[in-house]
């Protein structure tokens, strides 16, 4: 009844976080430049660790989440809306990227905020999650 009971419980909580991500809003404003993956990746100045939930520790996952960041003038991310990934570290990987810093993205000498899609590569093990930040997949039209 117990496991049963576990079960049901996860798939909800997972069919939740499914239907947060879905309503998420736009992060890319009309006024930030809209950035290409290689630019943002290039901009990233300074990541900080993801940790995931407690229930990923015997699990080993393994894959890709591509977000969407918005960071203002100065650097600091003020969006971050998921595109795709496992839903169990979606969570922790939105955490992390928030507190990521940026160059700010200068044009002809002012600096303006931006948005793109970036891609993380990682690795949830028993000891933490390890991960490196890549460009993210071109969509097709």
């Amino acid at each position: 009844m117990q496991f049963r009971f576990g079960w049901v419980f996860a798939l909800t909580c997972l069919l939740l976080m499914t239907n947060e991500h879905e309503s998420a809003p736009n992060c890319c404003e009309s006024e930030s430049e809209r950035l290409s993956s290689h630019q943002v990746k290039s901009l990233l100045q300074k990541t900080e660790p993801i940790y995931p939930p407690g229930t990923v520790d015997n699990l080993h996952l393994i894959g890709t989440v591509v977000i969407v960041v918005a960071v203002d003038a100065n650097g600091e991310v003020n969006c971050v809306r998921i595109i795709s990934g496992h839903p169990i570290i979606t969570g922790g990987t939105i955490d992390s990227v928030r507190r990521w810093k940026f160059r700010p993205y200068v044009t002809r000498g002012v600096r303006k905020g931006f948005c793109g899609r970036i891609a993380i590569s990682y690795q949830a093990r028993e000891h933490g999650v390890r991960y490196r930040v890549i460009e993210a997949p071109q969509v097709q039209p």
